[in-house]
């Protein structure tokens, strides 16, 4: 049942912001002008994901915490991969060609996929981030150990990576640098939502600026500045006070968005060809993806999956 009643901690503009998120995913796929803002739209779905993840530890009583969460992760997961494992076997010439990487064991069928079996793993952390930062010198131990943390992993994913030999000079199979990407986000939402219990935030935001500030100054790219600007937006969009239910509405097609928007953009490029303007492609691919969740939410069943 719906309700306006918003839980202490909670803003309204982190639902707006999750669904702003999955746009912006969307955009980047569809190579659309200024794609690059994919980094800071996943950058956020992933801040935002732990983030969320932390007060729903937190107002449980903590028991099999991991393993609930996981296991609603897990059955979207396993439908959608037999859902894009039949689009792949139609739209691939080399059908059977998945089964021989054993690394798609940790994406699925199609790339996007990653993004499940990694929350589904790295949610193991949630609880004892939570727990083990309660006071501020223990936020000051955890920022440290996520600057300490993240700036090899931004290294990798940079291809910056001493240890590369190990994998050959092709680098890091997929999901590996999506994993490098991703993974220091995902802490950092989850320190950060420490932090905003407690009260503490700078320090969490200084942390942002390190890891930000030595990436780029080793890989000077867009993708080494997420953890700053994510965490600079985050905290605009933590100021803004949304009257109503509507933003959380809209979040609650944002998962779906994103399961179904691959195949929306197959949708596209079959009806208007690889030349279609990419903004236009990536605009229809959204409403299609939308409309497709809004339905799928309708239909018994179906609607526990997006």
């Amino acid at each position: 049942m719906a309700t306006n009643v918003v839980k202490s901690g909670y803003r309204r503009s982190v639902d707006l912001a999750r669904f702003v998120a999955a746009f912006g995913i969307v955009w980047d796929h569809a190579r659309a002008p200024y794609a690059d803002v994919g980094y800071t739209a996943l950058a956020l779905f992933l801040v935002l994901t732990s983030f969320l993840a932390v007060g729903s530890f937190e107002r449980s009583n903590g028991s099999a915490f991991w393993f609930a969460r996981a296991k609603r992760i897990a059955m979207p997961w396993l439908v959608w991969c037999l859902f894009y494992r039949v689009v792949y076997e139609v739209i691939n010439h080399d059908p059977h060609a998945l089964l021989g990487n054993p690394w798609t064991l940790l994406i699925g069928p199609f790339i996007h996929l990653w993004f499940l079996p990694f929350v589904m793993i790295f949610l193991v952390i949630i609880p004892p981030i939570s727990r083990f930062i309660n006071s501020p010198q223990r936020m000051y131990v955890a920022t440290l150990l996520l600057v300490i943390f993240s700036i090899p992993l931004g290294l990798m994913h940079a291809q910056l990576d001493p240890t590369g030999w190990f994998f050959g000079a092709d680098g890091f199979p997929q999901p590996l640098p999506q994993w490098f990407f991703s993974l220091p986000l995902f802490c950092f939402g989850a320190v950060l939502a420490t932090g905003k219990r407690m009260g503490l935030v700078w320090p969490v935001v200084a942390a942002a600026a390190v890891v930000s500030g030595v990436l780029y100054w080793r890989a000077p790219e867009f993708a080494s500045l997420q953890m700053l600007l994510t965490a600079v937006i985050f905290e605009v969009v933590w100021r803004i006070e949304i009257k109503g239910s509507w933003p959380t509405w809209l979040a609650g097609f944002a998962f779906g968005i994103y399961l179904l928007h691959p195949a929306c953009m197959l949708v596209a490029f079959k009806l208007w060809g690889p030349d279609v303007d990419r903004s236009f492609a990536a605009l229809f691919t959204f409403a299609l993806a939308w409309a497709l969740t809004a339905l799928l939410h309708k239909i018994p069943v179906m609607n526990r999956f997006v």
